[in-house]
């Protein structure tokens, strides 16, 4: 090797060595209805929390200048691969009977420096992995509960409150797959939503996932517990649907949501 090739080596190293490193972030999630948060054990609104598991992928933080860069999420723990993660805010406890002590409220991992103003992830399970096999899936994508045990793969939000007299539960997912188990070729209802917060400071901020903008326009007083299992059909799932910004018939995001905002921490 000359010596000007190893001095071009040498500086190549040194300016590779001098570039800032990932830095750690953490991104919370609080469950609320309305202005109140909400637990499995306790009352807020009128209601308490019955389930709520999520799966959110594809995670980013935006820049001012509107770039959007990939958070590298940390896969020490059972609860997230590298661009997907399980939050699960259900403990087993009060209207929670069906649930498991363990909990995941926020995410983690890491990201390049740089002064970010905004977050985006997408609710749902990549399609590649939402029609894998389920027998072989590496965790978060291991839990029988979260999955529908037939073509349409997983569900994106398992999530349901309980009053006094009534009730509400959703399963979103993909629904009209076409194709074999393990051998999908589209689903007419993908049912994905995309989340765009403006104004997050990853520093300080938090998000909120407000059941009460989910169930809006759903009767939660007639005494009859309902449901929607994101079949096309089912009037129950017209108003969740609408909230979460997917249009009624061909299961896309057609409109902003309002079930995920911005919050700052407390």
């Amino acid at each position: 090797m000359t010596l000007r090739r190893l001095l071009l080596c040498l500086l190549a190293a040194f300016v590779a060595g001098c570039g800032e490193s990932p830095a750690s972030v953490v991104i919370p999630f609080v469950p609320v209805f309305g202005a109140e948060r909400l637990a499995c054990a306790q009352t807020a609104g009128g209601v308490q929390l019955s389930d709520l598991r999520l799966y959110v992928s594809d995670i980013k933080l935006l820049t001012q200048s509107g770039d959007s860069v990939d958070v590298r999420l940390d896969t020490t723990g059972p609860w997230q691969q590298p661009d997907l993660a399980l939050l699960d805010f259900e403990d087993g406890s009060g209207a929670c009977e069906n649930g498991t002590a363990e909990t995941n409220m926020a995410l983690r991992g890491l990201v390049e420096p740089d002064d970010y103003h905004g977050l985006q992830f997408t609710v749902g399970v990549p399609f590649d992995r939402n029609h894998a096999d389920p027998l072989q899936a590496v965790a978060p994508l291991g839990d029988a509960a979260m999955h529908w045990h037939w073509r349409a793969g997983y569900k994106f939000i398992r999530a349901g409150i309980r009053t006094p007299d009534d009730g509400f539960w959703i399963h979103l997912g993909s629904t009209g797959c076409e194709g074999t188990v393990q051998n999908i070729s589209a689903c007419r209802f993908p049912n994905r939503v995309t989340v765009t917060l403006e104004d997050f400071d990853p520093a300080v901020d938090a998000v909120e996932i407000d059941l009460e903008s989910l169930l809006e326009n759903t009767s939660l007083d007639d005494g009859e517990g309902t449901d929607c299992s994101s079949g096309p059909a089912e009037s129950s799932c017209i108003a969740p649907f609408r909230a979460l910004g997917i249009a009624d018939a061909p299961g896309t995001q057609a409109a902003t949501q309002s079930v995920f905002r911005r919050r700052e921490r407390q």
